[in-house]
């Protein structure tokens, strides 16, 4: 190669070396420009989150009656905008199966937002929370007014009542719009305007059912209409162990809640039909359970009165009979010798025992926890199955079906032959009933132990049905409408169960400047 060339060739070389270093820092200007960009408007859309973090701690002054006015700087605005929207979004109350098949709508309401708008970023205040909503997902910023305790929802409702813009560096002013007002519990509202108002129920001396608490029968569920509905859907998840859905398509999440709805009295069921038992505590949960069973215009004689729950392999029932002989003559005034025979069965097919049978063919009929009583010329049973007082004894029972006794359950098919009724059976249950006790063929034990105790091997729900015969009069020989009973529990503290609800709207302003 002469001098010549070698002379070209690095000129070349230099001329590549400079065209590279140039192409290259133009590449890391570019991408370094780029991503600092993006490190800066992630500090703006942060420095904007809390900023609206700030705004919903302020809202929630205004709105929730601590002050009537406040302000909040939200800063400048980088490309976006702040907006306030008196509606967007909406929630709703509803208490299914309240009674029957009816249903009420407690509240049903906009609930309006305080957002930032940039690109496919938004960041908004809604119903007591801030969400954050990017790449078509949602993320929580700050929890929404949605207080779920044990078996309490307190859910007071902030509601944006206005609309305005603004952009560059803003202000929001907050500005309580009017005073709360109560939703659930109200007793006093009769207006039929939604808010407050009675549920609609038929009764038969023509009384409406108002908005009190316990919230009893059939489910409440709360559902949210929102951009951010997977944000809400998330949020209820973690506060509720409840039913949690959502709707795509409608934009929806919705939580629902059971009732616990054995806390208090009851109706006496049709023949065959069920009290629903749900949310009941594990251990000796069972506090009070009473009944009473009016006689109507027919025959009280070899009337038998049966509860019964069956649950998988479990079962369990109690019945109380009536001599024959004494169901029509009873009352009034009738002093009797005879006497009110009890029984209480229990199986679990589980295991390798038998039928558990506990008896008392002797109960004297006019006294004591188990009893005959008159009302009038009205004859009634009265029960009370959670009474200390009341013996049964632990029977090695004959279960051919042949022994006369009728029950609701087919116990003889349930006792497997080749199994008897064990002896010595043990009751095991924590509780403050005395347990750890095994117990043998002609031990005694009372009837409150007995409830307890065998209410405490079924799940937290179950129904709690009822059935009384001989014969195909079916509930001609009860006065159902006369009838009736209390059952009261301990309720678990797990977050699917609903007693107490209370609800408020809470109105505000938000004026951007």
């Amino acid at each position: 190669m002469t001098a010549g060339t070698r002379g070209q060739s690095s000129n070349i070389g230099l001329v590549l070396l400079l065209a590279l270093t140039i192409v290259g820092a133009g590449v890391v200007v570019a991408v370094g420009s780029s991503a600092l960009a993006d490190v800066q408007n992630e500090a703006s859309l942060d420095r904007t989150a809390n900023a609206m973090t700030l705004l919903d701690a302020r809202t929630a002054i205004v709105g929730l009656g601590e002050g009537s006015v406040q302000t909040v700087r939200l800063g400048r605005t980088d490309g976006g905008r702040y907006v306030a929207d008196a509606e967007r979004g909406w929630i709703r109350v509803t208490h299914t199966n309240y009674t029957a098949s009816e249903t009420e709508t407690i509240y049903n309401a906009s609930l309006g937002t305080v957002a930032y708008e940039d690109g496919e970023t938004t960041i908004a205040y809604q119903g007591g929370g801030v969400w954050r909503a990017r790449d078509g997902g949602t993320s929580m910023v700050s929890p929404p007014e949605f207080h779920y305790r044990g078996t309490t929802l307190t859910l007071p409702v902030i509601r944006i009542r206005s609309n305005d813009a603004a952009g560059g560096t803003t202000t929001a002013t907050i500005r309580r719009t009017h005073e709360t007002v109560r939703v659930f519990p109200n007793e006093t509202d009769a207006t039929g305007d939604g808010v407050g108002a009675p549920y609609d129920v038929d009764d038969p001396d023509g009384s409406t059912r108002q908005y009190v608490n316990p919230v009893r029968n059939g489910t409440v569920s709360v559902t949210v209409h929102s951009q951010f509905y997977e944000g809400w859907a998330d949020y209820f998840r973690t506060r509720t162990s409840g039913n949690v859905s959502v709707d795509d398509d409608a934009r929806t999440a919705t939580v629902v809640l059971e009732t616990t709805r054995g806390v208090g009295t009851f109706d006496f069921p049709q023949k065959e039909d069920s009290i629903a038992v749900r949310g009941i505590a594990a251990g000796h949960a069972v506090t009070d359970f009473q009944v009473s069973v009016r006689k109507d215009d027919g025959t009280f004689n070899n009337l038998y009165v049966s509860f019964y729950i069956e649950e998988g392999s479990k079962a369990w029932e109690t019945r109380v009979g009536v001599p024959n002989g004494i169901g029509n003559s009873y009352c009034p005034g009738q002093t009797s010798t005879e006497s009110v025979p009890m029984d209480v069965y229990y199986h679990d097919a589980a295991t390798p025992e038998g039928v558990h049978l506990w008896s008392n063919d002797s109960i004297p009929s006019d006294s004591g926890p188990v009893q005959l009583a008159c009302d009038g010329d009205d004859m009634i049973i009265q029960v009370d199955f959670t009474s200390p007082d009341q013996p049964l004894t632990y029977t090695d029972g004959d279960f051919d079906g042949d022994d006369g006794d009728e029950t609701a359950l087919d116990w003889a098919d349930r006792n497997d032959s080749s199994a008897q009724a064990p002896s010595p059976t043990t009751f095991a249950h924590p509780g403050d009933d005395g347990e750890n006790t095994t117990y043998s063929f002609g031990d005694r034990q009372n009837l409150r132990i007995l409830t307890r105790h065998y209410f405490a091997t079924f799940d937290s729900d179950f129904k709690l049905a009822v059935s009384h015969g001989p014969g195909d009069r079916g509930t001609s020989q009860i006065d159902v409408s006369g009838s009736g009973g209390t059952l009261r529990y301990n309720t678990t503290g797990e977050g699917s169960y609903i007693t107490y609800l209370h609800v408020t709207e809470n109105n505000v302003s938000v004026a951007l400047n």
